[in-house]
């Protein structure tokens, strides 16, 4: 994605878009004339601008300078989800052109092939950070290790090769009331994230990235920049609820908890191959959006 954005640069004019990278923004000032943004960690320059587009992730820092805490927004789905990439020949020849998850209670692990000798993996475990008397102790890689421990060879050689710091992120939604506040508007999982269990996050992100566009783009003067942020977040707002409403009907069956609850989803599994079942799981999971 991030490739396809760069790429995408080439048919603009030298100079309009300047990129950089490791800048956070630590401070932000909003007024009737625009938006002023103080950048790096300590803050090195300011920048102004007619609109300040927060598209910086779950975490959103600009989320927090402009709306407010974290917790205020952050619905936590009960568990948490980690990833990394490995070199490792065999398993890549072994699962070519499968993507195998592990079938157990608590904890879930899946890798598929790369291109390349490498091989991707996805766990999802957990998270007894609520449990009484719970601490989270040690480092991610050390944390997983101990969490997905014993569910097979290749699971085990995929712990062994594990970095020092694999993604580990809690799986969570982002549930706003609004999503602009006078020149700042947030868009994809910065005011919207639906969390991997409605597995449309990028693709959510994207189109209402492209919609915030359509509606910026014929604004001639900056009068009209306030009903353009507020025409956007009346049109895609209902979208993305959808979407997280199909994310937490999922929740509950993700991750088994039980003997019982493995058996339904093996059910569920087998039933998607029957014609016309496929289509009604499809739809339970992402939502009528999926159409």
């Amino acid at each position: 994605m991030e490739r396809a954005a760069l790429a995408a640069l080439d048919d603009v004019a030298s100079g309009r878009v300047r990129i950089r990278y490791g800048a956070p923004v630590s401070q932000v000032w909003s007024g009737e004339d625009g938006v002023e943004v103080a950048v790096g960690d300590p803050p090195d320059v300011t920048l102004g601008a007619d609109v300040l587009v927060g598209a910086d992730g779950i975490h959103s820092g600009v989320r927090a300078q402009v709306f407010g805490p974290e917790e205020e927004y952050l619905r936590p789905l009960g568990m948490r989800a980690a990833a990394f990439i490995v070199t490792e020949p065999v398993l890549n020849a072994r699962f070519r052109n499968r993507f195998v998850l592990t079938d157990s209670i608590d904890r879930m692990a899946g890798l598929y092939s790369l291109r390349s000798d490498e091989v991707a993996a996805f766990m999802v475990y957990r998270d007894a950070t609520d449990a009484p008397g719970h601490q989270r102790s040690g480092s991610p890689r050390e944390r997983l290790r101990r969490e997905f421990a014993g569910l097979g060879h290749a699971v085990d050689r995929l712990l062994e090769l594990c970095p020092e710091h694999p993604y580990d992120d809690v799986v969570a939604q982002v549930v706003m009331p609004g999503w602009q506040r006078g020149r700042t508007v947030l868009v994809g999982d910065a005011c919207g994230a639906v969390s991997l269990l409605a597995g449309q996050g990028g693709s959510l992100a994207i189109a209402g990235a492209a919609l915030l566009g359509d509606f910026l783009g014929p604004v001639a003067s900056p009068d009209g920049i306030s009903a353009a942020l507020a025409e956007f977040e009346r049109r895609w707002q209902p979208v993305v609820e959808e979407a997280q409403a199909a994310g937490r009907r999922t929740a509950s069956s993700f991750l088994p908890s039980n003997r019982t609850q493995r058996l339904l989803r093996r059910w569920i599994i087998r039933a998607t191959h029957l014609p016309g079942i496929d289509r009604l799981v499809a739809r339970q999971i992402v939502g009528r959006i999926a159409k």
